[in-house]
C-alpha cells in the first residue's frame, strides 16, 4: 500500500511523505499547489496502516488495499476511527475508491492499479487538494470540442474516463477498461467522459477532450 499525506503551509498545499501510482499520478498532486517529497511504502499489517491514517495532515491518500479483499484493511480502519463516507463508485476505472474523514482530516481511497488511481485522484482528491491550496477545484486540464473517429461504448449506470489520443483534430479512444494497462495511459493525450445515464458515443460525435499536458487557460 502506498500512503501521501497532504498539509497546508502558508495556504498552500504541500506533501509530507507521499508516493503515488506512477510519474503523471505523483506529479497530479504539484499540478495542485502540492510539493512531492520522497515517498514511503506502509506494509499491509492494520497496526502500520492506522499510523499512517492518523499522521499530522490535512488530507491522507492511499493507493492501494481500498477494496474489499481480506488485505484491504483502509476501508475498515476508517469506517472505524473515522467516517467512511463513501466507499465504490459506479465508475470505469476506479469502482474501489473510497473516502472519509479520520480525526478531523480528508481521507481518500484510491485504488492501487495506476489507471485506476489516476481517474480517482483527478475526480475526487485532486478537487480537494485543489480547494484547500486556494484554487478552482474545477479540472486544471485544456478542454477543446473535438469529432469521435469511431464510436465510444459505454454502459447505463457508470460513468466512464476514456483515454485517448488526437489525430488530425479527430479523437481517436484508446482505451476504458484495462486499469492495470498502464500504456493506455502513457499514451494517451487526455481523455473524455462518458456520463452515467449514456451508452457512449457515436462516430463523428463532439466531445469534450480535456488534455493531460496542457493547462487551462482558465485564471485561478
Amino acid at each position: 500500500m502506498l500512503a501521501a499525506l497532504v498539509a497546508r503551509d502558508g495556504g498552500r498545499a504541500c506533501w509530507g511523505s507521499a508516493a503515488v501510482c506512477d510519474e503523471r499520478t505523483s506529479a497530479e498532486p504539484a499540478a495542485d499547489g502540492a510539493l512531492p517529497p520522497a515517498g514511503y511504502l506502509v506494509p499491509d499489517d492494520p497496526a502500520a496502516i492506522l499510523a499512517a491514517l492518523q499522521a499530522e495532515a490535512d488530507v491522507v491518500l492511499v493507493s492501494g488495499g481500498s477494496s474489499v479483499g481480506q488485505e484491504d484493511h483502509a476501508p475498515l480502519l476508517v469506517a472505524q476511527q473515522g467516517e467512511l463516507a463513501i466507499h465504490g463508485i459506479a465508475m470505469r476505472p476506479s469502482s474501489p475508491a473510497g473516502m472519509g474523514r479520520l480525526g478531523g482530516k480528508l481521507v481518500f481511497l484510491l485504488p492501487g492499479n495506476p489507471v485506476s488511481c489516476l481517474c480517482a485522484y483527478d475526480f475526487y482528491a485532486g478537487r480537494a487538494i485543489r480547494r484547500l491550496a486556494g484554487r478552482s477545484p474545477d479540472w486544471p486540464y485544456l478542454c477543446r470540442r473535438l469529432p469521435l473517429g469511431r464510436k465510444l461504448v459505454s454502459q447505463v449506470g457508470r460513468v466512464d474516463y476514456a483515454r485517448v489520443r488526437v489525430a488530425g483534430g479527430v479523437v481517436e479512444p484508446l482505451a476504458t477498461s484495462g486499469a492495470s494497462i498502464l500504456s493506455s495511459t502513457t499514451a494517451a493525450e487526455g481523455f473524455v467522459v462518458v456520463p452515467g445515464d449514456s451508452e457512449g458515443f457515436p462516430a463523428g460525435a463532439m466531445v469534450d477532450v480535456f488534455f493531460y499536458d496542457q493547462p487551462s487557460e482558465r485564471p485561478e
